[in-house]
């Protein structure tokens, strides 16, 4: 964070200091959370339906906290601001520093692969110079001020992921980041308990746009069934495309290509001409995440050079569809992060493209309100679609995919009974072998690949070649 005295800090979230004596007291840091609070902090007393800040502020005052900010009177030592709302508080910080360093900025959001996305523009931007992104979930109404209290002088770019889970949440933390382009990566069933229905997801997810000064940039996805709807909420604004699927954007691909690692080589065909694009992480989905990440870099500055390499260089996102060799004849799928009916579809389509036994290992979507089972049923249907060999499912709702599968779909209560049957599935195959898995967060299918890793699995050739394990 840029160092700002108190004074300015009360001046920019519209509060009180309790006393003149610290109004040039320099604040180098911010934290809601006593657990993770520095020395020097300010410390934000945020209020919670489960938890209020206020009632740990003795901890701070332990912990080394500078000042507080809140939002009643309180018997504390420290210099305080006195606010209305401690959190509309954090947000206007957020926002004032930014303003302050002004990076050239890109908002990401969508119901998946924003994720990725965000990492492979800061991969490209980080080509040309100093930049800030989303680190982890920090992308709601508490994580987005906090990235954006992150910024320090030297940072040229800030890319941030915007996520939601009701109408109103990205309207509000666009307007605290006021991109310079903005996009919506997809609209897919995701947090339908929150927005109601698909319609309502495309819907939240176009506040973005609501952030963007006249002269910003929208970029959207053509391929999308809410292009229109989109296409009608930026009607003022400069707006560019990509197509993932269909090759008539702005930025679209040719001459797709995968490689023996699931990860695909094309022709990246743009406004300002064409470059061959050579992707580190794997999945044919990656493309079109791809193409729209040089949208939004170009948009701010890149160059058809700086994409190529910085996608080239592009690290791989853990959890985010990760493929291991336990050995040469296992592979292991790990994209446990999240999961939502379009982002299980395109892992499937990845896991598809492998030959020999296609295992997928399946947990639970989230927040899919009243049509979840279809969904998972959905998902099965599809996997089916694509010759995927068997449906290993974990959970309540998973096992209505694992259904469809009849005799090669099986379902289990816990991953320990998961993992043995799929040993002794494996156990005399002569084929290679893929394993998919994928879950909500709540499924905490990353344990799952823990157990498959420390399993005999991965052991499996020495086994089938009669050396002792």
């Amino acid at each position: 964070m840029i160092p700002v005295s108190l004074s300015w800090i009360a001046e920019k979230v519209e509060g009180t200091l309790n006393t003149k004596s610290v109004e040039e007291l320099q604040i180098k840091g911010v934290s809601t959370d006593t657990r993770t609070l520095q020395p020097g902090d300010l410390f934000i007393a945020l209020v919670g339906p489960d938890h209020n800040a206020h009632d740990h502020l003795f901890r701070a005052l332990e912990k080394g906290a500078a000042a507080i900010i809140v939002s009643r009177p309180v018997d504390c030592p420290l210099p305080l601001i006195l606010v209305d709302d401690t959190k509309a508080a954090l947000g206007k910080l957020g926002a004032a520093v930014k303003q302050q360093v002004n990076p050239k900025t890109v908002g990401i959001t969508g119901s998946s692969g924003k994720t990725t996305v965000k990492e492979m523009v800061a991969s490209i931007l980080s080509v040309r110079g100093k930049v800030l992104c989303t680190k982890g979930n920090y992308n709601n109404d508490i994580g987005v001020p906090l990235t954006l209290l992150r910024l320090e002088k030297q940072h040229e770019y800030a890319v941030i992921e915007l996520g939601a889970n009701h109408l109103g949440e990205i309207a509000y933390t666009t307007n605290l980041v006021k991109p310079d382009v903005a996009t919506i990566v997809n609209a897919a069933a995701s947090h339908l308990e929150g927005f109601g229905s698909l319609f309502g997801v495309a819907r939240a997810k176009s506040e973005i746009f609501k952030g963007l000064s006249t002269n910003g940039t929208a970029i959207l996805n053509s391929d999308s069934q809410f292009y229109s709807f989109w296409e009608g909420k930026t009607s003022h604004l400069n707006c560019l495309t990509f197509s993932p699927e269909s090759g008539h954007g702005d930025y679209h691909a040719e001459d797709i290509a995968m490689g023996m690692d699931g990860c695909a080589e094309f022709e990246l065909v743009c406004p300002t001409g064409r470059a061959a694009i050579r992707l580190s992480i794997p999945g044919t989905h990656n493309v079109g995440n791809a193409l729209l990440a040089a949208a939004l870099s170009m948009t701010v500055g890149a160059n058809l050079e700086q994409v190529q390499l910085g996608l080239f260089n592009m690290r791989e996102v853990s959890g985010r569809l990760n493929v291991k060799q336990l050995s040469n004849q296992i592979r292991l799928l790990d994209d446990t992060y999240n999961a939502n009916v379009a982002s299980v579809n395109a892992a499937i389509d990845l896991l598809a493209t492998f030959s020999g036994n296609r295992i997928f290992v399946f947990g639970d979507m989230a927040e899919l309100g009243e049509k979840a089972r279809y969904y998972h049923e959905q998902v099965g249907e599809y996997a089916k679609s694509k010759g995927i060999t068997s449906v290993y499912s974990l959970g309540v709702l998973s096992q209505f995919a694992s259904d469809v599968f009849k005799q090669n779909g099986f379902h289990f209560d816990n991953k320990e009974a998961l993992v043995a049957m799929l040993n002794k599935n494996v156990a005399y195959e002569q084929q290679d072998i893929s394993i998919l898995v994928k879950g909500s967060r709540s499924s905490k299918m990353e344990l799952v690949v823990k157990a498959i890793e420390e399993s005999p699995v991965g052991k499996f050739e020495r086994r089938r070649e009669g050396i002792a394990c």
